[in-house]
């Protein structure tokens, strides 16, 4: 769509938009929160959390503290949400002082983060030219955490991909973490949570911008990983938990769009976990220790580990558009890569069984398949793997004597790509932030799943 005019007149019109403050209140077991942002002339937006916290120290002087600089963070991811509605040229944080590196990594966030909302609204800006932030006269200094942390949250979202973290980390002292009760996630840690804790936060967005995306104000896609690792943080922090184990994969590094920055998953990426734990560490002195316990694996190797673990097979979910409902859409180009995926590990009949029908079979998602595949040259807007692991997922289902009208239809192109199951099977990816005794556990949970699966 291009709202391209539309970017540049909002610019015109709307000079800044305002972090103005945020308030909380602890009580019962509950810590809430509420920020203030303002556009002003357009609208004040107030979206709120709710956290679950075990510890009995808040009120101290320097829990407080660090709890109110990572509450502070926490609002600066969630200002990207609303600041996108118009897009000015000016954020002003009134309620914390940022150095100018830090407001420089906040605006490597709202650009890199905002790659696909750009990219699909067919605004061209560089970095520079986005925005500028200003905030509020202060000095920088590192907090330090003498709390002592223990074990492990590992964020849930109902796929597969933390299915296998929680699998393979089930002997550790492990904590769930979800937000807004999400159905699929809930599943997924009923089946796991024997008798282990689950830990969920509750977001909600301002009505006023879900009013202003109905009326046509500028919208799309945000990087919602990011309010995933600071809110993580917090719960983390909250609780006591030293590891916070998120579940991404290598193949999240590929961009979306080919020869571009634009890509999806970007808060989901190695490029930003790494700038992620640098930020993390220069605002508290902490044992808190984020990372990406899959980062050394591709999308096929955890297909593989998923393969193993049945339980699992008939609740998790991985569609956008299905998983508030638990369902498998069966129309979108997730549910297909997922299918995709699973292909060469599962008996046919099992992955049917999974989705409810053959979606190799279904001409609806013929456009969906040559954007996994790399047959057109970008990939769908959606956490998907490579087009290398699509095409030796593909090669694996022919070479087995799958047959579909999909693979029939572009068998040339499968066969001609560049993709090898077995060398996918074996790779691994040291920029990692695993601690060496976990990375052992995560190759030996790898080894052993190659063994059985003779590859």
């Amino acid at each position: 769509m291009d709202n391209s005019a539309k970017f540049k007149e909002y610019r015109n019109s709307y000079k800044s938009f305002i972090y103005k403050a945020f308030h909380k209140e602890i009580s019962n077991g509950k810590l809430r929160v509420v920020f203030d942002f303002e556009t002003p002339g357009l609208a004040e937006f107030h979206p709120t959390w709710e956290f679950p916290y075990s510890r009995n120290d808040l009120e101290e002087k320097n829990v407080s503290e660090i709890l109110d600089t990572l509450l502070f963070n926490l609002g600066m991811t969630e200002t990207i949400s609303y600041y996108k509605c118009v897009c000015p040229k000016e954020v002003i944080v009134e309620c914390g002082h940022l150095s100018e590196k830090k407001s420089l990594w906040w605006r490597k966030l709202y650009y890199n983060g905002l790659g696909e909302f750009m990219y699909r609204n067919s605004i061209e800006v560089t970095e520079e030219e986005l925005l500028t932030i200003k905030s509020a006269d202060g000095k920088e200094k590192l907090i330090e955490d003498e709390t002592e942390y223990t074990g492990f949250l590992v964020p849930v979202g109902g796929g597969k991909d933390s299915v296998v973290s929680l699998e393979i980390l089930k002997d550790e002292e492990v904590s769930t973490y979800h937000i807004n009760h999400n159905s699929s996630a809930i599943e997924v840690i009923d089946v796991f949570n024997d008798e282990k804790s689950d830990l969920c936060a509750v977001r909600t967005l301002d009505k006023n911008m879900l009013e202003l995306n109905k009326e046509g104000y500028l919208n799309g896609h945000t990087p919602f990983s990011a309010i995933v690792a600071f809110s993580s943080v917090i719960t983390a922090f909250l609780n006591k938990k030293k590891y916070i184990a998120l579940s991404n994969e290598t193949s999240a590094n590929e961009s979306t769009v080919k020869d571009s920055f634009v890509n999806h998953q970007y808060s989901k990426s190695y490029e930003f976990e790494k700038d992620f734990d640098e930020y993390l560490h220069s605002l508290i002195g902490s044992d808190i220790h984020y990372f990406s316990f899959l980062r050394p694996l591709t999308e096929l190797q955890i297909a593989a580990l998923f393969s193993g673990f049945k339980a699992y097979h008939s609740v998790f979910r991985s569609c956008n558009v299905g998983s508030k409902k638990g369902i498998w859409c069966c129309d979108c180009p997730k549910c297909l890569f997922v299918y995709i995926i699973l292909s060469p590990f599962l008996d046919e009949k099992e992955v049917i069984k999974i989705f409810g029908e053959k979606l190799f079979d279904k001409e609806s998602l013929d456009k969906d398949f040559r954007e996994l595949t790399g047959i057109d040259e970008n990939k769908p807007f959606e956490c998907v793997g490579t087009r290398g692991e699509v095409i030796a997922s593909l090669k694996a289902y022919l070479k087995k004597g799958g047959k579909s009208i999909l693979t029939e239809k572009y068998r040339a192109a499968i066969e001609a790509g560049s993709g090898d199951l077995s060398e996918y099977m074996k790779g691994w990816e040291t920029e990692n932030f695993l601690p060496d005794n976990y990375e052992e556990k995560l190759k030996g949970a790898m080894e052993k799943c190659r063994a059985a699966l003779n590859i």
